[in-house]
């Protein structure tokens, strides 16, 4: 994710710096969640994330780009594919 982040700044280099300084509180809690073991810090911290995300794509005009909190299905099972007000979920 971190190294994600940092392409996004490089390709669109719209985005504020607060857009992705911003995520790495959320990022480092994930980390620090799965290394600990700890499965409901590990849903805390992913949602904090995921809003995050989210919040930038909005701030962006990139709210179409929605990611919901990862479930135990196949990959892309974090991605929201959904027109906007139809079926995203948080």
């Amino acid at each position: 994710m971190t190294d994600s982040l940092a392409k996004a700044a490089i390709f669109y280099p719209g985005i504020p710096v607060s857009n992705v300084t911003t995520m790495k509180e959320p990022l480092l809690s994930v980390a620090d969640a799965i290394s600990a073991g700890d499965s409901r810090r590990l849903a805390v911290s992913m949602r904090a994330l995921t809003d995050g995300c989210n919040a930038c794509h909005t701030s962006m005009e990139r709210g179409f780009i929605a990611i919901g909190v990862p479930t135990d299905q196949q990959p892309p099972a974090n991605q929201i594919f959904a027109p906007i007000g139809r079926g995203a979920k948080k």
